[in-house]
């Protein structure tokens, strides 16, 4: 019987509300000879000011856009906030027509979560849930481990995630799927997992309905 997991994993998101900012296309009309730049999608840093305005897009690259003019905003101020991208580069500059931000959180040790099993505290990875999820594709780029994941669900509930450090060198994703929720179509989950300082190469794992995927990154 799975039983709700205890702090740290207070602070995790549902899936269905990781959505927080949409653009919208620009529906203007080009005639055949205009040039069109080409959307590029993609998982960004997004800064925040003084009041809450998206002012700075930060690619894994380390190019930096200023799109404090489009109007962005956010309730967190001054926060570091990692999204996933559509937008357009043209002669330098940004347009962003869709921002969704996505999981971002450092990884915990396996000691520091307690699971509790009927009414029993339990410490360890091997008490952790791992609900599968399908792999689409992971990759590291700007001092992130990125994830496009699949989730099997219908919906219902709140599903919880965190990174965790298995061991020295050894990560992986941490699922609670709600009991409510059922298994009826994929949706596409991106999350970004920060690589701790001094980590030339990784290992992360996730569990899926084909066994534990694993890479070294």
């Amino acid at each position: 019987m799975k039983q709700p997991l205890s702090k740290p994993l207070l602070s995790l998101l549902c899936v269905g509300c990781l959505l927080f900012l949409i653009g919208c296309a620009d529906d203007s009309e080009h005639d055949g000879d205009s040039y069109i730049p080409s959307l590029i999608t993609d998982m960004v840093d997004v800064l925040t000011d003084a009041n809450g305005t998206l002012s700075t897009v930060r690619l894994d690259d380390g190019s930096t856009y200023s799109i404090a003019a489009q109007q962005y905003t956010s309730n967190q101020k001054e926060t570091l906030l990692r999204c996933r991208a559509s937008y357009t580069l043209d002669a330098g500059d940004m347009k962003i027509y869709s921002l969704t931000r996505v999981f971002c959180d450092n990884p915990i040790p396996a000691d520091s979560f307690v699971v509790v099993l009927d009414g029993v505290s339990h410490r360890g990875a091997a008490y952790l849930p791992r609900d599968p999820m399908k792999v689409i594709s992971a990759w590291r780029s700007g001092g992130y481990v990125n994830l496009h994941l699949g989730l099997m669900t219908t919906g219902q509930g709140t599903h919880q995630y965190a990174f965790c450090e298995d061991s020295v060198g050894c990560y992986s994703l941490v699922h609670l799927r709600p009991a409510a929720d059922a298994e009826s179509y994929t949706e596409h989950v991106y999350m970004s997992m920060p690589v701790p300082e001094g980590k030339d190469s990784l290992i992360f794992s996730v569990y899926t309905y084909d066994g534990i995927y694993t890479r070294t990154f």
